[in-house]
C-alpha cells in the first residue's frame, strides 16, 4: 500500500456518539439520527450508534471502502475494554475472494492499536465499549465472575483474539441484518450482541484457566508489577532494561525478576516476547498486513530474525500464518 495514499484517523474518543461526530467532521460527511453515511470518495455504506437497553454502547460497520484508511486508537488511562467482532472480505467484486475475521479483545491502554482498511475491501464489523463498572455489574452473580474479572483486570494491558466461527458470523448477521419483529427491534439486538460477549469471555476463560498461576504476593507488590507490565508493552520495538523497569517501580532487579515470574507465569523477556509476537499474530491472522510490515513495526532490521522470534513462541513461521512464499 503506498503510505501517501492513505488517511490516517487517529483518536482518543471513549463516547461512541462523539467518536462517528469525530469521524463525520474527518469524513466532511452528516451524523444524523445515530448514523453515518459514508461519503462516495472514502466508502459506501455506513456507520452507526447502538445504544442497547442493558446500558451498552455498540458501534456497527457495514461499507465498502474507497479509499485506504487507517483507524488508530492512540493509549487511554480511563479503564475501558473493546470488543470487537469483524469480517472483511479483501476483494467484494471477486466471488472466489475469502474473507477473513477475528474477535478482538483490547483493553483501553493497549499502545498504538491500529486497524488498516484497504481500498475495494468489505467491512462488516461490531465495536462493543465494556466499561469496568459494566462489567462488574454484568458478573457480580456468575459463578465465574470474579474468575473473570481477575483475568481482565490483574494485567495493566489486555489484548486477546480469536478467528470467527459460523456461529459468531451467525449472530454478527443477524445484527447487522436484523430480522424481526421492529417493536422488539433493541431486544432482538440486545439478545445478540449478549450472546457474542457471552460467547467470547467462555472461550477467554478458558483459555486463562490453562495458563492460571497461584500468586501469593502482597497487593502492595501486585499494583508495582503492573505497572512494571504496563511500561514493558507501552514499546514493542525494543527489548525490556530490567534495571530501568526496577528503578520505575521502587523495587530491586532481583526480586522483581522473581515476582514477575510468580505473577505472569514467565520471565520478563519470555512475556514481552509472547506479548509482542501475539500482536503480529493476530495482524497477520487479520490479512490486513503483510510479513514485511509487521516486521519493521516491531523494530526487527529483517523478516528473517522476525521469522525466528515468531517460531520460537508459536512453532510456526509467519508465512504459515498468511501463505505468503
Amino acid at each position: 500500500m503506498n503510505t501517501d495514499d492513505v488517511l490516517k484517523i487517529e483518536y482518543d474518543h471513549i463516547d461512541y456518539d462523539d467518536l462517528l461526530k469525530y469521524y463525520s467532521r474527518i469524513f466532511k460527511t452528516k451524523y444524523h439520527n445515530n448514523i453515518l453515511e459514508m461519503p462516495g470518495d472514502f466508502g459506501e455504506g455506513h456507520m452507526k450508534l447502538l445504544e442497547i437497553p442493558n446500558g451498552l454502547q455498540c458501534l456497527l460497520g457495514n461499507y465498502k471502502v474507497n479509499h485506504n484508511l487507517v483507524f488508530q486508537r492512540t493509549r487511554n488511562e480511563t479503564p475501558f475494554f473493546v470488543l470487537r467482532f469483524d469480517e472483511l472480505k479483501d476483494d467484494e467484486e471477486n466471488p472466489q475472494a475469502q474473507p477473513r475475521s477475528a474477535a478482538c479483545l483490547t483493553s483501553s491502554d493497549v499502545s498504538g492499536h491500529f486497524i488498516m482498511e484497504t481500498k475495494g475491501s468489505k467491512i462488516k464489523s461490531l465495536k462493543v465499549k465494556i466499561g469496568e463498572d459494566w462489567l462488574n455489574n454484568f458478573v457480580k452473580d456468575e459463578p465465574a465472575g470474579e474468575k473473570l474479572k481477575h483475568h481482565l483486570l490483574h494485567k495493566s494491558s489486555v489484548f486477546s483474539y480469536e478467528p470467527l466461527d459460523k456461529e459468531y458470523k451467525e449472530l454478527l448477521n443477524q445484527i447487522l441484518y436484523p430480522d424481526c419483529d421492529e417493536r422488539f427491534q433493541l431486544l432482538y439486538l440486545q439478545n445478540r450482541v449478549m450472546l457474542l460477549i457471552e460467547r467470547f469471555f467462555t472461550h477467554f476463560l478458558r483459555r486463562a484457566e490453562l495458563n492460571m498461576v497461584n500468586i501469593k504476593l502482597p497487593n502492595s507488590d501486585i499494583q508495582r508489577l503492573k505497572e512494571a507490565e504496563r511500561e514493558l508493552t507501552r514499546d514493542l520495538t525494543n527489548n525490556p532494561s530490567i534495571s530501568v523497569l526496577a528503578r520505575k517501580i521502587g523495587m530491586s532487579e532481583s526480586k522483581l525478576k522473581v515476582c514477575f515470574k510468580e505473577m505472569y507465569g514467565l520471565s520478563i523477556y519470555q512475556y514481552f516476547q509472547r506479548y509482542r509476537m501475539q500482536m503480529a499474530k493476530a495482524r497477520l491472522i487479520s490479512k490486513k498486513y503483510t510479513i514485511r510490515q509487521i516486521s519493521e513495526e516491531l523494530g526487527y532490521d529483517n523478516t528473517s530474525s522476525f521469522s525466528k522470534a515468531f517460531y520460537k513462541v508459536f512453532e510456526q513461521y509467519p508465512s504459515d500464518v498468511t501463505g505468503e512464499p
